[in-house]
């Protein structure tokens, strides 16, 4: 964070800094650090009044301009992609794009047609009303707490991988309200099975993407949420995120064509 910072003190007048309002890291670092670049925030939480900035009001973007008008972009639900961490992006994008006056009606079809990448928050397949997603690119705490947070429980959750030195605190509450299993995909499962073993009643292990698979269906009921998300490394089994997201994907298409016949 220091050497983000140390970017933006030397920043001129007349540059822009672009920040998010909710993260109280970035809030501290601005009482900190001199920016002599104008500042314009945005926010999922509060509605921003004084000044310009892009806000959430009644699941609605809207951005504050220059001249303190409000312009209202679109609503949040219409977004094809999931996760707060994309709103982030969306709205750092309107900013930009309210900066260089560009027309609100040549951005919002754009942004309406975007896909997920591959291997974050795939919805891949519903077997029987249970939905797979492979979000095998997420390979930190981070990642993990917007996945969680914005799949419906109850969440069937497969995790694990070489272990980056994380701490799970920020998951607890999460983790509580919306997950009935943890299936553990790694070497080294000790760290998240004793971190969640007061938490969760249900926690497996295995080193076999495919009994992972099977495991998490047969946990599963209609209504429930198989999601890959590892919050680790994927270098103990798997190439990289991508061969695991893959070799998940293979196993839940053989899954389905399985049941289909």
């Amino acid at each position: 964070m220091h050497s983000k910072f140390r970017i933006a003190t030397l920043q001129k007048k007349e540059d822009i800094f672009i920040y998010n309002y909710d993260d109280p890291i970035i809030r501290k670092g601005l009482k900190k650090y001199i920016i002599s670049s104008k500042c314009i925030p945005f926010s999922i939480k509060k509605e921003l009044k004084n000044g310009a900035g892009a806000y959430v009001k009644n699941s609605k973007i809207f951005i504050r301009n220059q001249k303190n008008e409000e312009i209202c972009f679109l609503n949040i639900k219409d977004i094809p992609l999931l996760g707060d961490h994309n709103i982030y992006n969306i709205m750092a994008s309107l900013i930009i794009s309210e900066i260089f006056n560009i027309n609100k009606k040549s951005v919002i079809p754009i942004i309406l047609k975007l896909k997920p990448i591959k291997h974050r928050m795939e919805n891949i397949f519903h077997i029987n009303g249970v939905k797979f997603f492979d979000d095998s690119k997420a390979t930190n705490v981070n990642a993990v707490f917007y996945a969680l947070k914005h799949i419906n429980k109850p969440i069937i959750w497969i995790a694990g991988g070489k272990d980056k030195g994380n701490n799970y605190v920020e998951l607890v509450h999460l983790v509580k309200k919306k997950v009935k299993a943890i299936i553990c995909l790694g070497e080294q499962n000790e760290k998240i099975v004793s971190f969640f073993k007061e938490i969760i009643d249900i926690i497996l292990e295995t080193k076999n993407i495919q009994e992972a698979v099977y495991m998490a269906h047969i946990l599963s009921t209609s209504g429930d949420n198989i999601l890959l998300s590892p919050a680790c490394s994927s270098l103990d089994l798997f190439k990289n995120y991508k061969e695991k997201g893959n070799k998940f994907k293979k196993e839940v298409r053989k899954l389905f064509y399985e049941k289909k016949g």
